[in-house]
């Protein structure tokens, strides 16, 4: 039976020009190279409606593999998160202005969800490739962490065996260059490279039941 996979991209902020997330979706559904089936999810920048939405997909894909992708500008190289923190606390409001304060994601959630991918052998994995990567430690209090918390709390109440996880990404060199000053330094990233690390995570996972326990480097 084929494996399963979902990822999910976000699309653009109201105060961003645009999501290169989306661009890694398109490239993964253009290639068509991943092994097993894969069902990509574009999810609106609206904290109301990610609880739904995941859930809707959980119950009709059954995944065995998620991954969700979010764009961290400024960030110059692939981030895998390790966990997710039961809290949203909005620097600035979503595209619909909801803008949480310090709420949790689940009220009757526990403090945090760790990742159940193999976080250090994709961090690993990537960087033997030739892809600049690091392990995350906080995927920070607006839509990606509650985007990560979300799927791995419902993966839980559902008692699914789904593994999942969130990736983030740098902006894309178009994004830079659209960047005004004092932010005209802006570190980038192809797509295509990013795609790359997407396919190369999914496959580190496809063939790794455990993570490594050794030390992990530069997170």
């Amino acid at each position: 039976m084929s494996t399963k996979i979902v990822v999910t991209g976000f699309e653009p902020w109201q105060h961003g020009a645009e999501n290169p997330t989306l661009e890694v979706l398109s490239q993964l559904e253009t290639a068509n190279d991943v092994d097993g089936e894969l069902t990509l999810v574009r999810l609106p920048v609206d904290s109301n409606k990610l609880a739904d939405i995941t859930s809707k997909t959980l119950d009709e894909v059954k995944p065995d593999l998620w991954f969700s992708l979010g764009l961290a500008p400024g960030l110059s190289v692939i981030a895998v998160e390790r966990i997710a923190a039961n809290v949203m606390d909005f620097p600035i409001p979503d595209n619909v202005g909801t803008q949480h304060g310090g709420e949790p994601v689940f009220a009757d959630g526990p403090a945090a969800h760790m990742a159940t991918l193999p976080v250090k052998l994709i961090t690993e994995k990537l960087r033997q490739s030739g892809i600049p990567a690091k392990i995350s430690n906080s995927p920070s209090t607006y839509l990606c962490n509650q985007m990560m918390y979300t799927v791995l709390h419902l993966i839980a109440k559902k008692g699914l065996k789904t593994r999942a996880g969130f990736i983030h990404v740098p902006a894309h060199p178009r994004l830079a260059a659209m960047q005004d000053y004092p932010l005209v330094e802006m570190p980038s990233m192809s797509t295509e490279l990013m795609a790359q690390a997407v396919k190369n995570a999914i496959g580190t996972t496809l063939v790794s039941t455990k993570d490594s326990r050794a030390p992990a480097f530069n997170y």
